[in-house]
């Protein structure tokens, strides 16, 4: 059972990987995130939204969309962490 698990996450592409990672999250929480880390590949570099492939599909190579949704999943990875270093239980 355990090896058909790990088939199974290896094959998840970076987006279904993201929304693994904040499936507690509300869709508007979801969303927020997602708008978030858009915000923050936009503003430390040179991009235009017009480059990020989720906004613009048709205009981008394969390569280029494999590049920015990885950048994503990372910040996302980022951000997770830091939400779950931070929460307190009681």
């Amino acid at each position: 059972m355990k090896v058909k698990n790990a088939r199974n996450k290896n094959r998840l592409n970076n987006h279904e990987k993201l929304i693994r990672l904040v499936s507690n999250n509300t869709p508007e929480e979801y969303q927020t995130l997602l708008n978030d880390i858009d915000l923050m590949l936009l503003n430390n570099s040179d991009l235009k939204p017009d480059d990020l492939p989720w906004l613009n599909p048709d205009k981008h190579e394969e390569n280029w969309e494999k590049v920015i949704r990885e950048l994503r999943l990372i910040i996302g990875k980022f951000v997770y962490e830091k939400n779950k270093r931070d929460r307190v239980l009681h």
